[in-house]
């Protein structure tokens, strides 16, 4: 499976220029026979736009850019999954939207909500935890949504978490994994400490090493360091432990990183890992559901 873990330029709270930034994104993909790429967390409206979260307007110009962005893909069979606020009901979720051939084929909203030092993300967003909706209608669309969707395609299957799931003692993409993910992609806006980027690297090692994955991890980077935060830019590929693609880090152009995922290499690991089929048989994770992707149109790994 080709993937790519895209940083676009960002302008906070401006959707059309996000939404053009993310198709620019996806045609340089494109060219590149990529067939499943990531955005960071809330790319469309850019993630610190406070209580901008509130406004009508906001919330409203985040779908109509999605829309631009499903009718540019219309003719492409590149699956794209790029984050955004979403109303469902009486409720703000914060979530990644998966596109493919100008549909939407679900929405995956974030566990868990970072509520401290520079984060308040509770006091927008609501848990996937605490929604029991599992369907949205989008772009007319009856779709499926939550945190427990795994999305399966010719060429593999792949699951969704988004930035402080992985921070999580035990990270969605555990359960995803043990549901036959091949491959997890991460939505994310986690902004720099001192020491920091190096945890991160160790966390992402060893999840994709921990669950036999492909890891494909994307964070907001220029344009994002609007406040009293910075955001590096950190698009990172790991495949069963091992750095097999990133961007460079602090950079004022967008950029992707391009990596090919061995997923016949995965399941064989899979298989052979005593460990990991035991925990796959005996571990009382929740059951998923099975979104099933259009056939890619170029050669399958």
């Amino acid at each position: 499976m080709k993937v790519a873990a895209a940083v676009p330029r960002v302008r906070v709270a401006d959707c059309d220029f996000n939404a053009s930034e993310i198709i620019r994104c996806v045609n340089e993909a494109v060219s590149m026979e990529v067939q499943v790429i990531v955005f960071p967390e809330l790319c469309i409206t850019g993630y610190s736009c406070g209580d901008l979260f509130f406004q009508e307007t906001l919330l409203h110009g985040a779908v109509q850019s999605l829309r631009q962005i499903a009718d540019a893909t219309l003719q492409q069979e590149i699956i794209v999954i790029v984050g955004m606020p979403l109303a469902v009901e009486s409720l703000l979720l914060n979530t990644g939207v998966v596109l493919q051939g100008g549909r939407i084929l679900g929405v995956v909203s974030k566990s868990y909500l970072p509520n401290y030092r520079e984060f308040q993300e509770k006091r927008w967003f609501v848990s996937a935890c605490c929604c029991d909706v599992k369907e949205t209608i989008l772009h007319q669309q009856l779709v499926p949504l939550g945190n427990d969707l795994v999305f399966c395609t010719p060429a593999g299957n792949f699951g969704i978490e988004l930035c402080e799931d992985l921070w999580a003692p035990i990270p969605p993409s555990s359960c995803l994994a043990m549901n036959g993910a091949d491959v997890i992609f991460n939505l994310s806006a986690s902004d720099e400490c001192s020491g920091k980027h190096d945890y991160l690297c160790s966390l992402l090692t060893d999840q994709s090493l921990r669950t036999c994955s492909g890891y494909v991890y994307s964070s907001s980077g220029f344009g994002e360091s609007t406040a009293d935060v910075v955001f590096a830019g950190n698009g990172i590929i790991y495949e069963n432990g091992k750095l097999v693609g990133k961007t460079r880090r602090f950079s004022l152009d967008g950029q992707i990183a391009v990596a090919d995922i061995d997923i016949a290499s995965l399941r064989r690991e899979r298989q052979a890992n005593e460990v990991f089929v035991a925990c796959a048989r005996n571990h009382p994770f929740e059951r998923v559901r099975r979104v099933v992707a259009s056939p890619f149109l170029h050669r399958l790994e």
